[in-house]
């Protein structure tokens, strides 16, 4: 590896380990400190959450660097999965964004609940992970229609390829270039993660108009607290529906341009899963920060860890007024 590549390496796995952390921590909070009222709306949390973490988990098992030359998409894998083979590291980089693409579906489901929810239509916990899995199935069936796809190691195109401006190409352990032309499982894959986020978010944000004129009908909910949780939620949606376009849009972006050569492939290459792995730390925060009882649990550990970080006073008065009622309306 180059000075560039340890840098490279050093920094993803900062952030998948900041991320499995954080996503960890949820998790502990989904599953041990959320109260039954919010059991149908916890589990679209974590399935966001696990995807995050399983996301985290895969990348600094690949650690890839992507580069795209014609055709072409070649990845050097610097991760540990480089000592198992051409077929795995291809798969677990193609699960790295089969992942990504899950974790967006899933926020769109949080959304679509939310709109039910607050139109007095409860889910169970059945129905609940029934959907979390029906919505998986888009990205897993196009995963493992990767499976079969046609990979290269062959060195002498590889040198052909990116030769030029890789240095010392013949120290990397797995470099693994793979045609998408020809490929319609391939092209189809890389459809649904780039084009296909346009239908969701035009999904997400339906939902997010209609709730909020549903907030605005005072007959539809009548306590002032629990609209300003629903919005709380709906806000933390909309921002975590936004963390893409620094993550996965300016990737997909750099990715086009490589291909048409307004992009020098080598610079493209160490961007990707940086920007990737935004989501992965951004997410559980958003989420720590506007579920109330996980907020308050984690303030309540740093003022006795620390005594640095107090609950306000209008989080506390918010949370002494809020009844067992309207807790379930705005989480349910």
């Amino acid at each position: 590896m180059n000075q560039f590549d340890s840098i490279f390496v050093i920094i993803v796995s900062i952030l998948a380990l900041i991320g499995l952390f954080l996503n960890l921590l949820l998790l502990y909070l989904i599953f041990f400190k959320s109260p039954d009222s919010l059991t149908p709306y916890r589990i679209f949390l974590a399935n966001t959450t696990i995807t995050q973490f399983i996301f985290a988990i895969f990348t600094v098992f690949s650690q890839p660097r992507v580069l795209s030359v014609k055709t072409y998409t070649i990845v050097i894998y610097l991760g540990p999965t480089q000592y198992f083979g051409e077929w795995l590291s291809a798969m677990s980089y193609m699960g790295m964004i089969h992942l990504s693409l899950n974790s967006f579906i899933s926020i769109m489901l949080s959304m679509i609940y939310r709109y039910f929810s607050i139109n007095a239509h409860r889910f169970t916990a059945r129905t609940s992970i029934s959907i979390c899995v029906l919505g998986y199935m888009i990205p897993f069936i196009s995963y493992m229609s990767c499976s079969t796809i046609q990979t290269s190691r062959d060195p002498n195109l590889n040198y052909e390829l990116i030769g030029s401006f890789v240095d010392n190409l013949s120290y990397y352990k797995m470099v693994v270039a793979t045609n998408i032309h020809d490929q319609p499982a391939l092209l189809i894959f890389i459809a649904l993660v780039s084009i296909g986020l346009i239908p969701i978010y035009g999904v997400m944000y339906w939902c997010r108009h209609k709730i909020y004129i549903k907030l605005k009908q005072t007959s539809a909910i009548q306590s002032n607290t629990t609209k300003d949780n629903v919005k709380r939620l709906v806000n933390a949606l909309t921002i975590q529906s936004l963390v893409p376009v620094i993550s996965v849009f300016p990737a997909s972006i750099f990715y086009c341009l490589a291909q048409t050569g307004a992009v020098e492939p080598y610079v493209y290459s160490y961007f990707i899963v940086p920007c990737l792995l935004i989501g992965c730390v951004i997410d559980p925060i958003i989420t720590m920060r506007c579920v109330l009882p996980y907020r308050r649990y984690i303030l309540r550990i740093c003022h006795l860890h620390s005594g640095e970080v107090t609950i306000s006073n209008n989080d506390r008065t918010r949370s002494d007024h809020m009844s067992k009622k309207v807790f379930m309306i705005s989480h349910a």
